[in-house]
């Protein structure tokens, strides 16, 4: 089997990390992602098994690769990057890592929402610039108060148990309703209802055609003057020009992202310019822990897929 990684991964630490996939053939190993679409195709025309990271496999690079037939996704937005029609209509398997990191990625969300509710990352630009504002920077506890979780996977109840401990009020909304998802205390909502009386809303959906700009104007609108987004999720879920306006006129508190329409962005970022944004580059997955669970789960869906057995695989090929 040819095994290729056509943009690298930084979940691999040492060569060595590899010896489970030499063991089934050749592995092809870029040292980072392509200069452009026809370097990614030149990388991938060997390959029987993918393993990606950030590079796009439309249906244009699905098409030059003609013996490939699995994709392993490092994460769980298969979908961002993957052509996922294409690809099983060339009856190519497209398997992810799920579950890989959902104690860092709720752990960053947590970090995130207490940053952004006492003003950390402000005060520390203050300070560092100079000045002295204790009085500008008045917070908010969140004991008491009302966590909305758009989304209950494995992240999402990461996430409700970090707000329980908090002592948080839970309230969430998942398109899979089921009694086992009211964890922690979590009662179920309808979307609208949570939009309307969270003072936190957190994101943790996966990003599916059917999800895209889920949260739209309207349920936006929805939020009190006084109530806080996150989004940990996927950019895509949310009608970003409708948060940036709402931000820009304080008729929501504040914003903090670290998923983006465009990563890195490009040009004029309008959070950067917001002072009630709180954005971070896309870490929220980036713990050693987290590094270690991706690989070693993406090597089980590689070896399975040599024995003739499917794991993670999400378009039934």
């Amino acid at each position: 089997m040819r095994i290729v990684f056509p943009d690298g991964a930084g979940c691999v630490q040492d060569p060595a990390d590899l010896e489970p996939l030499r063991r089934l053939g050749h592995v092809d190993f870029y040292d980072g992602p392509p200069p452009d679409k026809a370097a990614l195709i030149e990388r991938l025309r060997p390959a029987e098994a993918v393993v990606l990271d950030y590079s796009e496999m439309d249906a244009e690079v699905l098409r030059a690769c003609d013996r490939l037939r699995l994709i392993t996704f490092l994460g769980i937005g298969y979908a961002s990057y993957i052509d996922v029609a294409e690809a099983t209509r060339r009856k190519i398997a497209i398997a992810y890592t799920p579950d890989y990191g959902a104690t860092s990625v709720a752990e960053h969300c947590l970090g995130m929402m207490i940053a952004l509710t006492r003003h950390i990352g402000q005060a520390f630009l203050s300070f560092r610039e100079g000045r002295w504002e204790p009085g500008r920077f008045a917070g908010m506890e969140l004991r008491g108060k009302t966590l909305g979780l758009v989304g209950l996977g494995p992240i999402g109840q990461e996430m409700a148990r970090l707000g329980a401990g908090l002592d948080m009020r839970l309230i969430g909304w998942t398109r899979r309703a089921a009694p086992e998802r009211a964890a922690h205390g979590l009662t179920l909502v309808a979307l609208e209802d949570l939009f309307g009386a969270a003072d936190v809303v957190s994101l943790h959906l996966s990003y599916r055609p059917e999800t895209h700009g889920l949260i739209s104007r309207a349920l936006l609108e929805r939020m009190k003057p006084t109530a806080w987004f996150v989004n940990t999720a996927r950019a895509k879920l949310v009608d970003n020009v409708a948060l940036a306006e709402m931000l820009a006129a304080r008729r929501i508190a504040g914003a903090a992202l670290d998923v983006h329409d465009e990563e890195p962005p490009r040009g004029e970022y309008v959070f950067r310019q917001l002072s009630n944004a709180l954005i971070t580059p896309h870490i929220g997955y980036n713990t050693r822990e987290a590094s270690a669970n991706m690989l070693r789960i993406a090597i089980d869906t590689v070896l399975a897929f040599a024995r003739g057995e499917r794991l993670h695989v999400v378009n039934g090929v």
